[in-house]
């Protein structure tokens, strides 16, 4: 007859790591997003949201610009579609200004803000 020897080291072992499993498992994107406000463009083509992210206490605030087709689903982890980025809690106007030009307007916080001109046909000039 063959005898079973369980440790109580091996036994902890395996809870310790079905625990990490499921712990990690659950720890999906900790950032928590805010919709702040969206605009279409005058043709009705583009849409422009600002947004902004808290990824937890560690890192600041970001309020993000991002643009669209029309047709697209808003999706915050889109990163190519950023055109403006600025750490802190700025407040952030977006103002069409014809069919394919936006306008951003800015309070600024201290910090630079990434700022793109232009995002595939539409240009983007800024204000602050």
């Amino acid at each position: 007859m063959e005898q079973v020897i369980v440790s109580a080291w091996g036994t902890r072992m395996k809870v310790l790591y079905m625990f990490l499993v499921l712990f990690l498992s659950g720890c999906g994107d900790l950032c928590t997003v805010d919709h702040l406000g969206e605009s279409k463009s005058p043709n009705g083509m583009y849409v422009a949201n600002i947004f902004e992210r808290n990824c937890g206490a560690t890192t600041p605030y970001v309020r993000v610009v991002s643009l669209r087709h029309i047709e697209s689903e808003f999706d915050q982890d889109e990163y190519d579609d950023w055109v403006f980025t600025l750490h802190g809690q700025s407040d952030i106007h977006i103002k069409w200004v014809k069919n394919t030009e936006l306008q951003i307007s800015y309070s600024a916080t201290g910090d630079a803000p990434t700022k793109r001109t232009e995002w595939g046909a539409v240009t983007i000039s800024y204000v602050n």
